[in-house]
């Protein structure tokens, strides 16, 4: 995973906190963004966002007690063709532990 596919306005980016010996799934505390929503500014930085988190993210993510960051990123409703990027608490940039915490 290398590249994002191109994100028009149907996009749709979740971010989500998983992982954790007590995985409690109200603690994962889902984070939705709507591209339709946004301005072309805020879709720029998510895209940046994700861009960084690409070389990151981990295909076994979370192992024993460790938290990592579930992004699910869904191109088209149509389609519902999606990538899912789960990046390690530990290696998470801030701008995406605080995306997650407080939106755009």
């Amino acid at each position: 995973m290398n590249k994002l596919p191109p994100l028009t306005d149907e996009a749709r980016v979740r971010i989500s906190r998983q992982g954790g010996f007590a995985a409690i799934a109200a603690l994962s505390r889902p984070r939705e963004i709507d591209f339709a929503q946004c301005d072309p500014e805020q879709r720029g930085q998510v895209c940046s966002l994700l861009e960084a988190c690409l070389p990151i993210a981990s295909s076994q993510p979370g192992q024993g007690d460790r938290r990592f960051y579930r992004i699910e990123l869904r191109t088209c409703a149509e389609r519902a063709q999606e990538m899912v990027l789960n990046v390690p608490e530990e290696q998470a940039p801030r701008d995406l532990v605080t995306l997650w915490e407080k939106g755009l």
